[in-house]
C-alpha cells in the first residue's frame, strides 16, 4: 500500500498567480485603503503610505512614562534540565517556575498612541488655517465626546494584559456618531480625531484613572495604545474616515 502523498499539477502559472492574490490581499489593498483614508485628511498618497508603515513599526515601541510603586507578579517561565541517574540514563527534571515582584510600568505605544495624537493635532490645526475653527471644533469635540464615553463602557480590564477595547466597537461608534450628527465638510477629520483619541481617552486613560480598574490590572506593562487598543484605534481611525 502506498503512502498517501500531496500533488499540486497546476503549474507555475497558478503559483504565481496564487502569489499575486495574496500580495494583493495581505499588502496592497490595506496599503491602498490607508492611502485613501489619508488622502481624504490631506495627505499625499506617499505622506499616507509612509505613516501607515510607520504606525506599523511603532506598534512593537512602547515608550515608559511613569512607574509606579505598585508591585505585581512577573511569572517566569519554567525551566527544564536533563541529568543522569546511577545507571547513566538520562533523567528529565523539571523545576517550578520562580515568580518576582516588579513594579509596574505605564508607557505609551508609538504606533497606537503617539503618532495617531500627533496627526490628530495636526489634522485639527489644518482645520484651524482652513477659517472653521469654531464650529468645526465644536463638532469634532461632540463625536470624540461620544466614542470616548461608548469606549469606556466597553473598556474591559485584563489581569494579565491591560485594559482591552472590542476591536470594531470604536470603528461603528465613531460611524455612526460622525455620518449622523457631524456636517460633511467636517466628516473626514472628525471621524479620525475621534475613532482615535476617543478609543485612546475612553479604553485607556479614564479606566486607568479609576482606582478600581487600575487596580485589577496585574500587567507588568501597562501600554497605552498597545495590546487591547491597538487595533480599535488604527480601524477606528481608517475606517471611519472612510465610511464618513
Amino acid at each position: 500500500m502506498k503512502n498517501p502523498y500531496f500533488q499540486f499539477s497546476g503549474g507555475i502559472f497558478a503559483v504565481l498567480l496564487f502569489m499575486v492574490c495574496l500580495f494583493f490581499v495581505f499588502v496592497f489593498l490595506p496599503i491602498s485603503i490607508v492611502a485613501e483614508a489619508f488622502s481624504k485628511l490631506g495627505l499625499t498618497p506617499a505622506q499616507g503610505v509612509l505613516m501607515f508603515i510607520a504606525i506599523l513599526v511603532g506598534r512593537v515601541v512602547n515608550l515608559p512614562v511613569y512607574t509606579s510603586e505598585r508591585l505585581v507578579v512577573v511569572p517566569r517561565p519554567r525551566s527544564m534540565g536533563f541529568s543522569v541517574d546511577e545507571f547513566g540514563r538520562p533523567v528529565h527534571l523539571e523545576e517550578e517556575p520562580a515568580n518576582e515582584l516588579k513594579k509596574q510600568v505605564f508607557a505609551m505605544n508609538v504606533g497606537g498612541c503617539i503618532l495617531p495624537v500627533l496627526l490628530s493635532i495636526t489634522f485639527l490645526l489644518g482645520m484651524r488655517t482652513e477659517g472653521h475653527a469654531l464650529e468645526s471644533f465644536a463638532w469634532i469635540g461632540f463625536a470624540l465626546l461620544m466614542v470616548t464615553g461608548g469606549c469606556f463602557a466597553l473598556s474591559k480590564a485584563d489581569p494579565f494584559t491591560g485594559l482591552r477595547v472590542p476591536l470594531f466597537m470604536p470603528a461603528l461608534m465613531t460611524f455612526i456618531s460622525v455620518f449622523f450628527f457631524v456636517p460633511e465638510p467636517f466628516r473626514p477629520v472628525a471621524a479620525y480625531v475621534a475613532g482615535t483619541l476617543g478609543t485612546l481617552l475612553g479604553g485607556n486613560l479614564l479606566p486607568l484613572l479609576l482606582p478600581r480598574i487600575r487596580n485589577s490590572v496585574g500587567a507588568p506593562l501597562v501600554s497605552i495604545g498597545g495590546a487591547g487598543t491597538f487595533g480599535g484605534v488604527f480601524i477606528a481611525g481608517i475606517l471611519a474616515v472612510l465610511l464618513a
